[in-house]
Order: structure tokens, then C-alpha cells, then sequence
């Protein structure tokens, strides 16, 4: 492009949160096209309060669409957004962070049961708009070439970890490094993490392992009270106790759980790239993870990876790892490989050299 005229490369995403790894992502892309001379700003539908000077609503894109512009479509969902994207004569790039299929979420929302059907069916649409479609993992891009989307190419989620190394809740410290031996998971309470099988090996561990444990589970259960009540019960039945849900908790309060946890344990079995695994090994705790969807693709298998769900292989398997020091050692040390592939500066050339190879810049 040298001697002419720049092309705006902007971003559209359904939202750019405080704090949320796609708004990490969005953030980072925008900050290095800027430095890099390129006009670039972030389109969204759902703005956040506390991030509304770094964002634009999504329908003043108009005012910037030209033929000559590049667009990086965030598609997790269908949305205003992705409907705007199908209408523009602009050069377009999807960057797929995945879709929780439906059948995960309807026997407890229908509504977003639904909604994952029509985001599968939009994002099927774009199969031939687009120039390149990146997936954040290789489970990803598979989807999008299975869809028609050609080229395809893998582009690793770009996280932040600096915020990881901030304050600490001292509450939460207080409250937790009592002893206990405390198991860690962080996600959404949601159908697809199969939390339940996370109570199963806990219960089993608690029984015949270490009955001085506790199982801590960070994320909130908003829109599907229905799973969690089914989870409530569930443990009432199995009389399991020492299991804790904090909900929606902030970052200082989530540096904490990591500060207390001995392990992270993560049972999930649909995930487009799972960064609460990357957050854990960044904390030098050891990860053990039920090997489905993304896992094994994201971690490049740098991470303990369970085949079988049985209560009793996962809670030995936490077992032999706790009780074994220079096992737990050997795997942070392997763990650091997965983390590595998430060099920020590394990802960004990545993503320049993905679009300078078809032309767009």
C-alpha cells in the first residue's frame, strides 16, 4: 500500500465488554491498525457504559462504509450487527469465535435455543461474502470449511493476562486458604460445561480422597436459573456439601479464586476456545480438562486431557497430580508451551500477514 491511500479497516462485534476476552481481542486489533496508519474504529450493538468512549454505535458504520474498507466481523451470534455486515459492499473478513449449538441450551431456553439455530443459519450465509474466514481455533476454522467459507485460516483468540497479575481480593484470600484443597473452575453456568460431571468427580473425591476439599465454581448462572436449580438438587441428592457458586465476580475477586485453587478442573463439553484454561495455566496452575470440541485444539493437548468422564478417573487423575510434586511441576512446565502460542504481538503479525496474503492490506 505503499504511496496510496490507506483503507479503513474497522471491527464490528455484537458487543465489546469491560473484561470480556472478545473486547480484549477487539481492543487489541484496533490499537495495533491505528499504530500500524490505518483508520480504525470498533462497531457494536450492545454498548457498555463503561467502554462507550472506545466504541460506536453500530449504525454509524454507514457513515464510514466504502468498497475500499476491510471489515472484521466478531460472529458468535446472529445479530443487527451480522444483518448490517450481509449489506455492505465493504471488504469482508468473519472471525468466528463459535456457536454453542442448540440443542445444549433448549431443554432449559428455548429462546436461545433459537437463536443459536438462526446464528448457525446466518453464519452459513456469509460462506460466500466473505474473503477469509478465521476461526480462533482449529475446531473452529473445520466448521467454517465445512460451511464453504474459503480460504480459512486459524487465528488464536488474543488475550490479555496482565489483568490477571493485578490485585487479589483479600476477602477471598481469607476466606479460601484455610487448608482445604480447593478445585477451580471458572465459566458460565450453562448445559454445555456439563457441571454436573464436575460434581460427580468432586463428590467422588470427597468420599474416598480428601474429604478436606472444596470445589469452587466462578461464573454466573443469569438466564439459565432452571440448570442451576437442576444442579441444587442434584447436589442435595448425592449430600454434597463444600461446593461454592460465587456468580458474577470482578477481577480482583477472580485473581483471588485463581491465588486459592491447588488445581483447575474443567469437565466442559462444548467449547470454541475456553480461555478460563489459558487464565489458569497463565496462574501456574495445573489444568485438567475433559478432551472435547476446542480443548484439544486451542491447548495444542499441552494440558492434562481426560477420554473418559468417569467420576472416579477424574478424581484420581486430581489426586495423582496433587499428591505428586514434581508430576504437578513437569505439567505447569508443559503447560507454558499451550500459553506461549497466545503472544500478543506474535498474533497481531498473524493476523496482518492473514490479510496482507489475500490483498486487503
Amino acid at each position: 500500500m505503499s504511496g496510496a491511500k490507506r483503507p479503513g479497516i474497522h471491527q464490528l462485534s455484537v458487543s465489546a465488554a469491560y473484561g470480556d476476552a472478545i473486547g480484549g481481542e477487539v481492543f487489541t486489533i484496533r490499537d495495533a491498525l491505528r499504530a500500524a496508519g490505518y483508520a480504525s474504529d470498533v462497531f457494536v450493538e450492545l454498548v457498555d457504559a463503561r467502554m462507550a468512549a472506545e466504541v460506536r454505535p453500530y449504525q454509524e458504520y454507514r457513515e464510514v462504509s466504502s468498497p475500499e474498507n476491510v471489515v472484521l466481523l466478531h460472529f458468535s451470534l446472529g445479530s443487527k450487527v451480522s444483518a448490517l455486515a450481509h449489506k455492505l459492499a465493504d471488504r469482508l473478513v468473519l472471525i468466528y469465535h463459535n456457536i454453542t449449538p442448540a440443542e445444549w441450551f433448549a431443554p432449559y431456553s428455548l429462546g436461545l435455543a433459537r437463536n443459536c439455530l438462526r446464528g448457525r443459519i446466518e453464519l452459513a450465509s456469509f460462506a460466500q461474502k466473505c474473503l477469509l474466514g478465521l476461526g480462533d481455533s482449529e475446531y473452529n476454522r473445520q466448521e467454517l470449511e465445512e460451511l464453504g467459507f474459503s480460504p480459512t485460516a486459524v487465528l488464536p483468540l488474543i488475550v490479555d493476562m496482565s489483568r490477571l497479575d493485578g490485585p487479589a481480593h483479600p476477602l477471598v484470600l481469607d476466606r479460601y486458604r484455610d487448608g482445604r484443597t480447593n478445585m477451580l473452575f471458572v465459566g458460565r453456568v450453562v448445559p454445555n460445561k456439563r457441571i454436573e460431571d464436575l460434581l460427580a468427580a468432586f463428590s467422588y473425591y470427597r468420599r474416598f480422597v480428601d474429604h478436606r476439599s472444596r470445589l469452587i465454581i466462578v461464573g454466573e448462572s443469569r438466564g439459565f436459573l432452571p440448570y442451576y436449580d437442576s444442579l441444587q438438587r442434584l447436589m442435595s441428592e448425592m449430600k454434597l456439601d463444600e461446593v461454592v457458586f460465587t456468580g458474577h465476580v470482578s477481577q480482583s475477586e477472580l485473581n483471588a479464586y485463581y491465588d486459592v485453587a491447588d488445581c483447575f478442573v474443567c469437565t466442559s463439553e462444548h467449547e470454541g476456545f475456553c480461555v478460563p484454561i489459558f487464565e489458569a495455566i497463565h496462574k501456574e496452575l495445573p489444568v485438567i480438562a475433559y478432551s472435547a470440541a476446542a480443548i484439544p485444539y486451542s491447548t495444542g493437548k499441552g494440558v492434562l486431557l481426560l477420554l473418559d468422564k468417569d467420576p472416579a478417573i477424574i478424581a484420581e487423575t486430581i489426586a495423582e497430580v496433587l499428591r505428586d510434586s514434581d508430576l504437578r511441576a513437569q505439567i505447569v512446565e508443559r503447560q507454558k508451551r499451550a500459553l506461549s502460542m497466545l503472544d500478543r504481538e506474535a498474533l497481531v503479525r498473524q493476523l496482518f500477514d492473514q490479510l496482507a496474503g489475500i490483498g486487503l492490506i
